[in-house]
Formats: structure tokens, sequence, C-alpha cells
């Protein structure tokens, strides 16, 4: 059964909401300072100040909704659910309620206790918002939490994906829960996916982790798997699903990290499963990070590409050291990936729950 705490899966959906920082429909001084003050005291955890301040603000701007928005978001962070609700339902009851809106009304409601109620208010956002990655987002955490599958949350998430496929939270939600379950084949892709379409703060380091320590995992666990029928090879590749042949790519590859998982070692096995695939499965399966990571290396940054992810949370002292004597070539990388950056595709392939 999932028992993550409740109320750190709701900061997990809601806290993105603090920096979504009201944009004030008067510009006077005043007021900017007093969503600026007010932002400040939230981030420190002092919650009546900032209720203070937001009242304050909102008397200058009424009709504000990311300002009432954030009023109610720090009464939730207080525990204070009724004055939370007070605040949102006017807004839920408008024209002016947004994704924002129904996500933090939704974890209000989760919190105290009532997930069919929260889900019902999630689902009401989602049909004034269909193409919501968010929202989706959120109700993928709402069923997460005290479930015995995950296969009702990831079918959220999923369709989070390929309604908004940029939106970075619904492929974290995945790979992590898929890791948690022994699931490192398809870790490895989601993981990835997020780290290039949100790389920085805390939740991209944890992805990097997530993801070495699922090409660690995934030889371990297809250790003893069934040897493949007496065929020729060109014949039972043909037989093959996606999930099996990127096994079968791998485990192909797997003499490169004989010796350990060093980052120069998975730069290795993925290089060759690389070429491995676009020859024998990438026309049957289109899957857009293979085909990114194909790009990356016909431009020759791979290796900096592969040490961007693994480095540092491989061996951060080799990964220094590298980088000094490869830094001009890692900025190279850097600049080119700002103006190449990955898209998802909705060819992608999705997991099958």
């Amino acid at each position: 059964m999932y028992t993550r705490n409740i109320l750190t899966t709701l900061l997990i959906c809601i806290l993105p909401l603090i920096s979504l920082k009201a944009q004030p429909s008067l510009t006077s001084p005043e007021l900017l300072q007093s969503i600026k003050e007010a932002t400040e005291a939230t981030n420190r955890g002092d919650y009546n100040n900032a209720i203070a301040l937001y009242n304050y603000a909102i008397r200058l701007s009424p009709d504000n909704v990311p300002l009432r928005r954030d009023l109610a978001y720090c009464y939730f962070l207080k525990k204070d659910y009724d004055n939370a609700n007070e605040v949102l339902k006017p807004i839920l009851n408008s024209e002016s309620a947004d994704p924002q809106t129904y996500q933090l009304a939704a974890g209000i409601e989760q919190a105290k206790g009532k997930k069919s109620k929260a889900k019902n208010i999630l689902n009401s956002g989602l049909k004034k918002f269909p193409s919501s990655g968010l929202l989706y987002n959120a109700k993928g955490n709402v069923l997460i939490v005290g479930a015995k599958k995950s296969n009702a949350a990831i079918k959220e998430w999923e369709k989070g994906i390929l309604v908004e496929p940029n939106y970075p939270a619904n492929y974290f939600n995945i790979a992590r829960t898929l890791s948690q379950e022994g699931n490192y084949l398809w870790t490895i892709i989601y993981a990835e996916k997020y780290i290039n379409l949100d790389n920085q703060g805390q939740k991209a380091v944890d992805m990097r982790k997530l993801l070495l320590d699922a090409y660690k995992n995934i030889f371990t666990t297809h250790q003893s798997i069934t040897l493949p029928k007496f065929k020729q090879k060109a014949e039972r590749q043909q037989e093959l699903s996606f999930e099996q042949s990127v096994l079968d790519g791998l485990l192909t590859n797997i003499s490169t990290v004989s010796d350990g998982y060093t980052t120069d070692n998975i730069s290795m096995l993925r290089t060759r499963f690389l070429i491995y695939w676009n020859n024998h499965f990438a026309q049957k399966f289109p899957e857009s990070i293979f085909s990114y990571q194909t790009q990356i290396l016909k431009e020759g940054y791979y290796n900096a590409y592969n040490q961007s992810i693994f480095g540092a949370v491989s061996d951060s002292q080799e990964f220094s050291i590298w980088l000094n004597q490869f830094k001009e070539d890692f900025q190279k990388f850097e600049i080119w990936k700002e103006k190449n950056k990955y898209i998802p595709s909705y060819s992608d392939q999705n997991i099958k729950m």
C-alpha cells in the first residue's frame, strides 16, 4: 500500500504555486512591496505575517486571483483548512478559477481526509481545462495516497503527459513510483525525460540519482532472464515488444559496465545501446528521448551530455577533474543544448498498465 505522508504528497503537488507569484492588476509600489514581503514571509514560514500582508494586498487589488490563491495557500500551510476553503470558494464558483486554484482546493480537501471530494474537484477542473498536465498530475497524487497499486495514478500521469508533454511533474512522479516498484526499465526512460525538461533544483538531482540507480539495478534484476528462442536473431527481434527491445539493447552491451558503473562506463553503455537501437528498433518504436540522444551523439556532445547527468551524482570529485579538463567542450554543449531543447513526441511509447 502506498502510505506516503498525505501532507508531504500534497506539498509536492502544491508547492509550485508559491513560485507563481501574483501578477497585480495594479502596479503601485505599495502593492508590489506588499506582495514581495508576503512572499518572503511565506518562504521563511512566517504564515501569520504573510496572511496579514496578503489580506492588505487583496484590498488594493480585490479581483486578483493569484493573490487570493496565495492567501489560501498560506492558510493551507498553517493547516487552517476552513479559512483556506473560504478564500477559494468564491473563485471556484466563478469563471476565474484556473488550474492552480483547482489544484489547491483539491489539496485542501485531501489534507482534511476527503479524498473523494478532492478527486471530484480535480475532475471539475479537468472538464474546464482538459489539456492541463498540472491537474492530471494533481489527480495522480490524490489517487496514489493509500493505494495498494499505482496503476490508477500512473494512468492519470500518463494522460497528463499526453495532453501536455512538456509539463515535467508527471514524468517525475511516474519515474519515482516505478523505481519504488522495481520497474527500472521504464524508470530510465521517464527519469531522463524529466531531467531534460527540468534540469534545475533538488528534483533534478533526485532524478539523476534515480536514473543512475536504475542502470545499476536493471542488470541485477534481469540477470536470470530467459534465453531467447533458438531462431535467427533478425526474426526474433521482430517479435520483441518495446520493453523487450530496450532490454535486448542494454543486455547486449552489458560488458561495458562489467568493471563498475562509472560515468565513462555508463556513457559507453549508452553509446553502444544507441547504435544498436538505431540499427534494429528505431523505426519500429519511435521514442523521442532516444532520438534526442542520437542527435547529441551525432553532434559530438554525447560524452558531455552523460557527464552532465551522471558526473556529479556518480563521483563529484572525478566530475570536477573532468570539468576542469574539458571546460570548453562542456560550455559548447551547454550552448548547443540551450538552442536545441528536448521536445517530447506524441508518438512516444507509453507504459502499459
